[in-house]
């Protein structure tokens, strides 16, 4: 830890670099692979929650957005 600030997408690509070994070891490596693809892709649930917000600048969009894809899940 040095405590610098670094971008959420970053780290878990560093992540998945330092876990490579064990998930290849354990034939997970293409899955964690796209998945992280998918979460660089869409950015993930910050970007949908933010995005929610933006279409009309409503708190209840972005609980919307919520329980849409959590029932989705």
């Amino acid at each position: 830890m040095r405590g610098e600030h670094v971008p959420a997408l970053l780290l878990a690509e560093r992540l998945l670099e330092r876990a490579a070994p064990g998930l290849a070891a354990s034939g997970d490596l293409d899955l964690a692979a796209e998945l992280f693809d998918r979460l660089r892709r869409s950015g993930g649930g910050a970007a949908r929650q933010r995005a929610a917000h933006l279409r009309r600048g409503h708190l209840t969009d972005v609980v919307s957005e919520l329980a849409r894809t959590t029932a989705a899940a």
